[in-house]
């Protein structure tokens, strides 16, 4: 006995599945048409694209000497999709080179336009992004074989590398109240290392702010491993509103010693 409706069943079936095989066939097509990259030849940088390469004008291409691995330097640039008309589409990050222009890494990051510098360690596993479009900056510390994140710090200034395992910085203290100021800032900021050595990752104070001082760090000196450091003070805590009564004061403090806390 036949079942009425089994012939065109059958035949809605066949039709449906050669439709969605069509449909995966065509998707996929699609997406790997869409597929895309960034090169770098020398200095200059080109998005491919469908098979066609577009010079990106005015690409800032910045690198690092680091003492091993890479062919002895890494090279990066910021790609974002609201930067220019020439990246429209694009997923936003950083593209990471060795000095020959083989590719090494791509990190995801949305608004690569905030990241104002990567600081690499000495033996380039480790790198520092300092992120941020204001005086107060944001530091993220990333492995840089696995690109996981490892520690995030509210800071200023510029992020010092002392050897492949520790860095020195300005730290905003997170907890500290504000403060009467004469400018737009008003935390404390104490210079700090932070330790990643066998995965510690402590942070180490160096020079502490109190409520009537404030400490930045200005550079370092490798020979005499020594941290550049700039003292901010005033007699009474309410003179911070005045900038005739904060002083400033040069100072050189010897590098942490590794596991201090």
């Amino acid at each position: 006995m036949k079942l009425a409706g089994t012939k065109s069943a059958k035949g809605f079936l066949w039709r449906f599945a050669v439709c969605a095989a069509l449909f995966v066939a065509l998707a996929a097509s699609t997406a790997f048409a869409a597929e895309e990259t960034y090169v770098l030849e020398g200095e200059t940088v080109y998005r491919v694209r469908d098979g066609k390469k577009t010079l990106i004008e005015n690409a800032e291409v910045r690198s690092q000497r680091i003492d091993s691995g890479a062919g002895g330097g890494i090279f990066w640039f910021t790609v974002d999709s609201q930067a220019s008309e020439v990246m429209a589409g694009s997923k936003s990050g950083v593209y990471f080179f060795d000095d020959k222009g083989k590719a090494l890494r791509f990190l995801p990051y949305d608004y690569a336009f905030t990241i104002g510098d990567i600081v690499f360690s000495d033996d380039g596993k480790q790198m520092v992004l300092d992120t941020g479009t204001w005086i107060v900056r944001v530091f993220f510390l990333y492995d840089f074989e696995s690109l996981r994140q490892k520690a995030e710090f509210t800071g200023m200034g510029q992020v010092f590398w002392l050897d492949g395992n520790r860095f020195a910085f300005t730290m905003v203290e997170p907890d500290a109240e504000p403060r009467p100021s004469a400018t737009d800032f008003d935390g404390w900021t104490s210079v700090v290392a932070f330790d990643t050595l066998d995965g510690r990752n402590v942070t180490i104070p160096v020079m502490k702010a109190t409520e009537t001082q404030n400490y930045l760090l200005t550079g370092v000196n490798p020979d005499k491993r020594e941290l550049q450091i700039t003292e901010s003070s005033v007699k009474d805590k309410k003179d911070w509103v005045d900038m005739e009564k904060v002083k400033d004061k040069e100072l050189s403090v010897p590098y942490p010693a590794t596991g201090d806390k």
